[in-house]
Order: structure tokens, then sequence, then C-alpha cells
């Protein structure tokens, strides 16, 4: 994997330096390193299944989200955009050396053509339109918790997948994005198969592509991001006893974002909510409203006793206030995640987390940059009808993280 990707570089660079003087081409890269202390209570660490003494643990660490990109661009408004991933996989363990578990893999690889002023196509595998913005929280990735951009306490992450778009733009006031998402493959970290269920020999069959549309909304100061994705899969268990169970599983998730800047104030919010967000992919971190020890398919679409469906309903929102002092931008955040289902037997369940706290991003120097940032994580409490509810426990992250961009 090294010398494919050293070798795969090399040719990158020597494209670059031979192309015609029309083409443009820009090669960048971003390194993050995180410098954290962990501390969780006995509660959490016995619910994640971690052991049953409170746990605290200091890293350094390169995560995953540290990269390389080149982007290129010809005189017939066509482009493409490549970006690698590097360093440390996963975030589900706490267990975290910092060599030798590193590899390169791809982050974003697609091509698109303006085909006029007013519209593009983009064909590949990136982000979608849907669900755009996340706060700024970068640290633990790796934490074992997957603490990245909020996800699991407030954030909704779409993923990058591959994918057919089409951009329609109306001036510079809003624009229709139109995906055709691949629907294939499971909820990053928190999927436990079919109507949330572990162990069960089961296949999915997908005849119609993920949606996934977006309308940003451009009126001066204020961006607003509306946003819909929508997925239908039917799930076959090979087991006769299952015979004539409902097999129809929908995902359908409604966003609703907006950021504004005036002078050196800045907000950001955003909110998504839908039914089943454990049935399609993307990236919802592991918190209890998509999966536990308690409950593995939390999020996902349940497969009562009499052979029915019951949909997983989940809420999520966040809200980032910002605001720039020269070198320095202060950021102070909140987050919520819910999810309501029920168990086989009918049982009604509740999970709800929530995360506050501080990110503070600081230019040194021309790509040199240090983020201090204290997060407070709370998992809140598993609760079922007709029994106690099991307390979830909380964990708290501090740090600062390095980055140099180039």
């Amino acid at each position: 994997m090294k010398k494919l990707f050293v070798i795969g570089m090399a040719a990158l660079l020597l494209v670059a330096f031979t192309m015609p003087a029309m083409a443009k081409v820009k090669i960048g890269g971003i390194v993050f390193t995180d410098f954290y202390y962990i501390d969780r209570n006995q509660a959490n660490t016995v619910a994640r299944g971690m052991g049953t003494n409170a746990f605290t643990h200091t890293a350094i660490q390169v995560p995953n989200i540290t990269r390389l990109y080149a982007r290129w661009t010809n005189e017939d408004n066509v482009g493409l955009y490549i970006e690698l991933g590097l360093g440390l996989d996963g975030g589900q363990s706490q267990d975290s050396p910092s060599e030798g578990s590193g590899s390169a893999r791809v982050r974003h690889a697609y091509g698109w053509w303006d085909i006029s002023p007013s519209f593009q196509i983009m064909a590949g595998k990136s982000t979608t339109p849907f669900s755009p913005l996340n706060p700024s929280q970068l640290i633990g990735t790796r934490s074992g918790s997957v603490n990245i951009i909020g996800v699991g306490y407030g954030d909704f992450y779409s993923g990058r997948f591959a994918q057919v778009r089409g951009t329609f733009k109306f001036g510079k006031v809003a624009r229709l994005a139109i995906a055709l998402v691949d629907p294939n493959g499971t909820l990053a970290g928190g999927s436990y198969g079919p109507w949330g269920t572990l162990n069960t020999d089961y296949q999915t069959n997908t005849k119609l592509p993920r949606i996934d549309i977006g309308v940003p909304i451009y009126l001066g100061p204020v961006h607003i991001y509306p946003g819909l994705l929508y997925q239908h899969r039917t799930v076959d268990i090979i087991n006769p006893a299952l015979a004539g169970a409902n097999n129809d599983v929908d995902t359908i998730i409604g966003s609703l974002a907006i950021k504004a800047g005036f002078g050196p104030f800045g907000v950001a919010v955003e909110g998504n909510y839908g039914q089943n967000w454990g049935n399609a992919r993307g990236l919802a971190g592991i918190s209890p409203p998509i999966t536990s020890g308690v409950r593995p398919g939390m999020g996902s679409a349940t497969l009562k006793n009499n052979n029915q469906i019951n949909n997983a309903d989940t809420y999520s929102f966040w809200i980032d206030l910002n605001y720039k002092f020269g070198p320095i931008t202060p950021h102070l955040m909140y987050g919520q995640m819910k999810t309501k289902n029920e168990s086989a037997a009918g049982l009604k369940q509740e999970a709800k987390t929530q995360m506050w706290g501080f990110s503070v991003p600081i230019d040194l120097a021309k790509g040199f940059r240090i983020r201090p940032e204290i997060m407070w994580y709370d998992d809140g409490k598993f609760s079922q009808a007709g029994s106690d509810s099991v307390d979830m426990g909380k964990y708290f992250i501090a740090g600062v993280q390095f980055q140099i961009t180039f």
C-alpha cells in the first residue's frame, strides 16, 4: 500500500509539472496531530465494554483526517479532484498506537464538467449535498467514541460515496443539487444488520440509488441549506420461520442548516430529523442513539414479534457560535441527539446524548495552526418501558490539535 501510494503521488507530481499551460493544478496537504486527555466515568466504561472501572487515557495520534490532495482543471471547464487520507484507521478503539496501524485511502476521487454557467455534472466519490455543515469539533477521532465533527452528539455526516450528481445554479442566489448515491453498504461504526439485529443471516436488495438533495440559498451574509435524503431497501431473511415478514426498510431524513456571519461574529446551526438512520450509509457516531451494548441497533428499524416493521425515529441538532479576534477564533458549541424505538416485543425505548464545550483555532504562522479544545460528552440513559433505565455515563476530552497546511 505504501509503495503504491508513493508511486501514485510521484505520477501525480509528474503530470502536474508537464501539463499544458492552459491547465491549472493545485497540490496541497494537511497534517493533523491530536494531543489529548480523556476521562470516562465508571458507568461509561461499563456501558461501552471498556472495563469495570473509571478510565483515563493520554494519547498523541495522527488521525485519518490527515490528507494530501490535488485539483486539476482545463480550458474546457472540466476538472478533477483527488484526496488521499492518511493516519490511524477507524475510531472505535481506545488502544491507539502511534505507529504501525495507519494506511492510505481514497477520501475523494471525482470529476466534473461545467456544461454551462448554470449547470454542472459531477461523477465520482465525494460528499453528498445533504446535511453539508459540521460543528468545529475536531479532537478525538481515535478516542474510542469517534469524536469528530460532533457525530453521535448532534451531527449527521452524509458520507463520501460514489455518486452521479447534477447541480443547477440560479444565479448567485441558489442552487439545486441532486445526487444519485450508491445505496449499498452500512452505517460507519453503528450498523448491526437489518432491523438492528446481530448475527442474522440475511441479504439486502436495492433497485434504486439513494437520493440526496440539497438546495443552498445565499442571502447576503445568511446562507440556508435545506436538504433531503431518501433510500429504499428490501431485506431477505434466510430463515423459513420469518417467511412473510415485512421486508421494506425506508430511510428518510430531512435537514435544515443556517450559517451567518456579521463582522467578526459567526453562527452555524443544523438540525436533522428522520427514520432508520442505522439502515443507510453515513456517519452518525457510535453513541447510544445509534448503537450501544444495551441496544446494538437502536438507530435501525426493528422487526417486531408480529413480523411488522417499527421505524426508529431520530433527531439531532447542534449550534456553533464563534467570534474572530485577529488570528484567534473561539467556538462555543452545543449538540444533542435522541432516538425513539421499540424492541421486538414492542417495548418503548429511548436514548439521548449531549455535548458542549470550546474549540479555539489559533493561527500562529502561515500554514501552522493549533487548536486547544475541551468537550464534555453525556451518553445519557437508555430507557425501556417496564424496566429500570441504564446509565450510559459521561466523559470529557481536553487537548490540543496541531495542524500544518501546505
